[in-house]
């Protein structure tokens, strides 16, 4: 069984390198197909551990989509952000205002 939290076998905390070494070198494919799965591991790990799923990985997706002028899929994923459970802090709220003003434009 697929432990909650794990891609690949390291916990998606661990690729947080990986993915700002990709968006620096342009390499936006790569770091969107990344993300989508560390999106998902931060999800499943929320079903189970119930602390909110970690927000820069939506951060990090929605600005993939930005560079490459995908508004559409920005506020896509800025949407689920918003429908997941949060953890405590500034970024969820930035993330929703974030999304608000996207909806607006």
């Amino acid at each position: 069984m697929k432990k909650p939290g794990i891609f690949k076998g390291k916990h998606y905390t661990e690729y947080a390198d990986d993915v700002k070494q990709m968006i620096a070198e342009n390499r936006l494919d790569d770091a969107e197909k990344l993300l989508w799965n560390l999106v998902e591991a931060t999800e499943s790990e929320d079903k189970i551990e119930k602390f909110g799923v970690a927000p820069w990985y939506y951060e990090k997706l929605a600005t993939v989509f930005k560079k490459q002028k995908m508004i559409d899929k920005e506020i896509e994923i800025l949407e689920r952000f918003s429908k997941q459970r949060h953890s405590p802090g500034k970024k969820p709220n930035q993330l929703i205002e974030r999304l608000e003003k996207l909806k607006r434009k």
